[in-house]
């Protein structure tokens, strides 16, 4: 006989989402089952991963939370400031910048910069730990019912699940948003975002560097070791050959639009390469279901914000299922869409149009992108706003 799972939440996808969402429920008491197409992750996997993330710290608190800080903790890099800088004149050079300061806001910093690799190793250690919380790798969702009293599922591994509560963590192509018959508004910008880490001569002294070229944002965030995680956005055309460049022509190019910000790069991780989209759910839940994270809204990587909005997903809900005897319940995923919709509706806009002022070609649509960054920073009201809401607090 097929062995039958007792859960309160099922969480398909095992992602950096879909790991903290398990860890943050299990460390309170609420029983939760993730499964992930993938393997189980390990340093090979982690060494491989050359995407980063800026957990700015609302995060850190929920993380810490699940238990998992401690251990992701020993490889982040603490973000004390963030510089940006208005490239967006008839040359490359920087013309104006503003500059965020931790210290200004009270803060030792912002958040941590991880490498994403090792903080889901991180994450799937931390489950191992936990009673209330198993991690099931190279497994799919085979087939599911959502009825009124739970979610009666079946994995690709034979094994059968009663829960009270499907999350669908999968991601931008989400099975469970598409099962649930939820709908999708996305649109594209006919960009491309280049990943990788970088070694640079000039310490970065725990400041990420944010500057706002024609055709995209070139952000560099700090790592331990005087290495940096690159993000650089170009149009589709310019960014498929920067990728297909040899590490020699592609470090002339870097150390040429970078213009000296961390000195000299001398040298490029292998690099990864993604289309850059936005998308938006038309709804966050469904009967006995709910959307976290990629599966509900995803959007260029701009501004530290992307991660950190998915952390207040996880935070929201798992607030709600603790202590909760049907964590499926209606007026539960009713409380969840009410809280957080507002806020991804919002941070969505913030990106998009952010993202179209730093790729236009229009001058004075860059002009004025610059007196706006010039105003903000020098004066220190709004620059001190400014940080605040950017770390997602009121």
């Amino acid at each position: 006989m097929s062995e039958i799972v007792e859960t309160d939440v099922l969480i398909i996808g095992g992602g950096l989402a879909g790991l903290a969402l398990t860890a943050r429920l299990a460390s309170t008491g609420t029983r939760a089952v993730c499964v992930d197409a993938g393997p189980m992750p390990s340093a090979e996997t982690a060494s491989r991963e050359q995407r980063t993330t800026a957990i700015l710290m609302p995060g850190i608190e929920t993380l810490t939370k699940a238990g998992a800080w401690p251990l992701i903790g020993p490889d982040a890099q603490a973000l004390r400031g963030m510089q940006i800088l208005d490239c967006g004149g008839a040359t490359p050079v920087p013309r104006d910048e503003a500059m965020f300061d931790a210290a200004e806001i009270g803060g030792e910093a912002f958040g941590w910069n991880v490498e994403n690799g090792k903080a889901r190793l991180a994450m799937a250690q931390r489950i191992e730990t936990l009673a209330d919380a198993r991690f099931l790798p190279e497994t799919t969702l085979q087939s599911h019912v959502t009825r009124e009293d739970g979610v009666f599922a079946t994995l690709s591994d034979g094994a059968s699940v009663r829960a009270k509560l499907l999350v669908g963590a999968d991601g931008r192509g989400s099975a469970v948003r598409a099962n649930a018959g939820i709908g999708l508004r996305k649109w594209g910008y006919a960009q491309k975002a280049l990943a990788c880490r970088v070694h640079h001569t000039r310490p970065h002294e725990g400041v990420s560097i944010e500057m706002h070229h024609v055709g995209g944002p070139l952000t560099f965030a700090p790592l331990q070791g005087g290495v940096s995680g690159l993000v650089w956005m170009n149009a589709d055309g310019e960014a498929d050959r920067l990728a297909a460049l040899d590490d020699t022509a592609f470090l002339d190019e870097l150390n040429s639009r970078s213009n000296g910000v961390y000195g000299e790069i001398t040298h490029a991780a292998p690099r990864a390469l993604w289309p850059a989209t936005t998308q938006v759910a038309t709804d966050l839940i469904a009967r006995r279901t709910a959307l976290v994270a990629e599966a509900a809204h995803a959007f260029p990587p701009i501004g530290a914000q992307g991660f950190n909005l998915s952390l207040r997903d996880i935070e929201a809900l798992a607030q709600l299922c603790e202590g909760a005897e049907d964590a499926g319940a209606d007026s539960l995923l009713a409380t969840y869409k009410r809280r957080r919709t507002p806020d991804i509706l919002a941070r969505t806009a913030g990106v998009d149009l952010l993202n179209r002022s730093v790729r236009t070609t229009l001058r004075p649509v860059r002009d004025l992108r610059r007196l706006g960054l010039s105003v903000l920073g020098r004066t220190p009201p709004l620059r001190k706003l400014a940080m605040t809401l950017g770390m997602g607090r009121s």
